[in-house]
């Protein structure tokens, strides 16, 4: 397993929430949404891939979590499970915002408003903090 793809991944998912908050200082706010849900995709994807060694190919960052939640459950990690599963109940209006902007910000037929752009800005950056967090206990522990 190359570390090498779950660092890319990760670089990747920061310039993406860094293209988010400049679009958001920009007002563009469909690019902040989109860009931050990219973010949130690639961070999932990053930790599993770095964990599990498995590279997902699905674009819907409430499947990943929801990925992410069962094999946490079935590696036996049942306290990390638990903080994935409540972090998408905390946010689970939030991520089918940001799930929502991958398409609609790009083709759809309304433009995202300021509080939108912000909210997809700032829940993202938490749920990356928190993925950051368990990807760093889960490397711990398995090592």
């Amino acid at each position: 397993m190359s570390s090498s793809y779950w660092e890319l991944l990760w670089k990747r998912a920061k310039r993406f929430i860094t293209r988010a908050e400049r679009d958001l200082g920009e007002r563009d706010y469909d690019g902040a949404c989109f860009n931050s849900e990219q973010a949130l995709q690639l961070a999932i994807k990053a930790v599993i891939y770095r964990i599990f060694g498995m590279k997902v190919r699905v674009h819907s960052s409430k499947a990943l979590l929801a990925q992410l939640r069962n094999m946490l459950y079935k590696s036996g990690r049942i306290d990390l499970a638990e903080v994935i599963s409540d972090l998408v109940t905390t946010y689970r209006r939030e991520l089918e915002l940001l799930e929502e902007s991958y398409i609609e910000s790009r083709c759809g037929e309304f433009e995202y408003l300021e509080h939108q752009g912000k909210l997809c800005v700032d829940v993202t950056k938490r749920v990356l903090e928190v993925l950051m967090r368990v990807e760093v206990e889960l490397a711990k522990t398995s090592s």
